[in-house]
């Protein structure tokens, strides 16, 4: 199971400046700087997935945990670009979706039923996913994909691009 996982809203600034950062500083920057900031001053900007963010990918792509997946869905969490992760890399992931993919991915979202993500969670395959699996799982994946709409709508309003990151 990964670790806990959360969502930012930024200004194309932001991903300027992180792409020019060396890789292996991007995770003490998330920690140190946009956390402490975002969390304090920007709340609206912020969405907290905790542990359900994996579950969530996979119920939103093929099952599998991979940055390869396609379809506007899997922008959600692993889509976009990869700003940090490789095989020196591990123990920390970004991903940022521009502010066009926001605007898709949120509508797509918007369309997605509770009834259709739990047969996409239904379909995740056992060994993908293994003992996490359960009714429990799906109801709490769901609650945190409903508490993440605000969030998508306010990025996708504001023209923001997203940040997804995770520490391993």
């Amino acid at each position: 199971m990964s670790c806990l996982g959360v969502l930012f809203a930024v200004g194309e600034d932001i991903i300027d400046k992180m792409r020019s950062m060396p890789a292996e500083s991007l995770p003490e920057y998330i920690s140190e700087k946009l956390e402490e900031l975002y969390f304090e001053e920007y709340p609206e900007m912020t969405c907290e997935l905790d542990k359900s963010w994996d579950a969530m990918h996979r119920a939103l792509t093929d099952g599998k945990l991979s940055f390869d997946s396609e379809g506007t869905l899997a922008l959600a969490i692993l889509g976009g670009e990869r700003l940090y992760f490789d095989e020196d890399h591990t123990d920390y992931i970004i991903t940022a979706k521009s502010p066009a993919q926001v605007g898709e991915l949120y509508k797509a979202l918007t369309e997605l039923t509770d009834e259709e993500f739990e047969k996409r969670y239904n379909a995740i395959p056992d060994g993908e996913y293994g003992e996490f699996k359960s009714a429990e799982d799906l109801e709490y994946t769901l609650e945190y994909l409903h508490d993440s709409l605000s969030f998508w709508r306010y990025a996708a309003e504001h023209g923001l691009w997203v940040l997804f990151t995770a520490d391993q």
